[in-house]
């Protein structure tokens, strides 16, 4: 189960740097799935060992393990993911320059995720929501009176 959490939580870091750092060339993908792959059989190593060890049973052990993943697999994936400007990503982001939502929609795009019709489904489910707590208000109003 711990696997399956650092795997979820590696996926979660990378995706994260694609979206919010869509002006990558058409290689980056590539390179970026290859330090996943090298990330993900580190932390395997280092999971198997800390078993060896012990400290996996440990709940702080693995927070702790976890903070610093998420910390070093970022530094590295921002210092390393290459940029059509140049510009690695933790330099944009050390100079002040955050990811913008046209850059966020730019990012999804480009991993083929829309968010067109998005609001609209959002509406229609509200509305069928109000309809149906409408509908259990009058029946329990209903009961009540009873």
């Amino acid at each position: 189960m711990l696997i399956i959490w650092r795997f979820i939580l590696l996926t979660i870091i990378f995706l994260a740097a694609l979206i919010c750092f869509p002006d990558y060339p058409q290689t980056a993908p590539i390179t970026v799935f290859i330090m996943f792959i090298i990330s993900f059989v580190a932390v395997l190593v280092l999971t198997f060992f800390s078993s060896i060890l012990f400290l996996g049973r440990s709940h702080v052990f693995n927070c702790i393990f976890d903070l610093a993943m998420i910390l070093v697999v970022g530094y590295f994936l921002l210092n390393i993911m290459p940029q059509t400007d140049g510009v690695s990503p933790y330099d944009k982001v050390k100079n002040g320059k955050y990811p913008t939502e046209s850059q966020i929609k730019k990012g999804l795009k480009k991993l083929d995720f829309t968010t067109e019709g998005l609001e609209e489904d959002i509406k229609k489910t509200s509305k069928e929501l109000n309809k149906g707590i409408g509908e259990i208000q009058k029946v329990i109003t209903k009961e009540v009176k009873n």
